[in-house]
């Protein structure tokens, strides 16, 4: 299986220095390679790419509207995301984005090619700090979800759906009151700021698909 790949990075000696390195496997073959996000996805349009290795800061375009748009064009792409960044909350909303694979950069030129035979087979792969991330939120995660009630998960569902506090409480039977008082115990208890965090949450446990 000979597996086409594009390579959009906004450091030249990444470029190169990845360029170098899959040249050396006979499966691999590197398509194109740019600085520019819009260009990558000009690429996409017209060539035939099976895995999409891209940095996640980028002068015309985040790594993360990169890969939606991306995933828009070639549902079937697998995406690896090269990064320093290594903080929680970004790790999590680029692998909601659609991620197959997040390498840290110290990681690059060792893991790249492992991590493109596992993506392309339809795998995922983490670099060993990101794999702790990972595990560390879905625990957080879970506990949280451990601490809804029956009726919070209700009402949660049903703010997912996009339901004012009106028409819950017609639905439930139950006062508006009774409602806010549950949705400030889901924001406290999700740690979410608003509704958005909550439907985010509500996905992110599985709460409704």
């Amino acid at each position: 299986m000979n597996i086409r790949i594009l390579i959009v990075d906004d450091h030249a000696i990444i470029l190169d220095g990845l360029e170098s390195l899959l040249k050396q496997k006979e499966d691999l073959t590197l398509v194109a390679k740019t600085a520019n996000a819009n260009y990558a996805l000009s690429y996409l349009r017209k060539e035939e790419i099976d895995v999409l290795i891209t940095d996640y800061s980028m002068p015309d375009m985040s790594g993360i509207e990169l890969i939606t748009e991306a995933k828009k064009l070639k549902p079937e792409l697998k995406v690896i995301v090269l990064s320093m960044h290594d903080e929680a909350h970004l790790v999590e909303e680029i692998i909601a984005a659609g991620a197959d694979a997040y390498i840290l950069k110290k990681y690059a030129y060792s893991e790249i090619t492992q991590a493109i035979h596992i993506v392309a087979g339809g795998g995922q792969y983490w670099s060993p700090e990101i794999n702790q991330i990972l595990i560390r939120g879905l625990k957080r995660h879970n506990e949280l979800s451990t601490e809804l009630s029956l009726r919070e998960v209700e009402i949660l569902r049903l703010i997912v759906l996009e339901m004012t506090t009106k028409e819950i409480a017609q639905k439930l039977f139950i006062s508006e009151r009774t409602i806010e008082t549950h949705r400030k115990n889901l924001l406290r208890k999700t740690n979410s700021k608003n509704t958005v965090g909550l439907i985010k949450y509500a996905y992110q446990n599985n709460i409704i698909s």
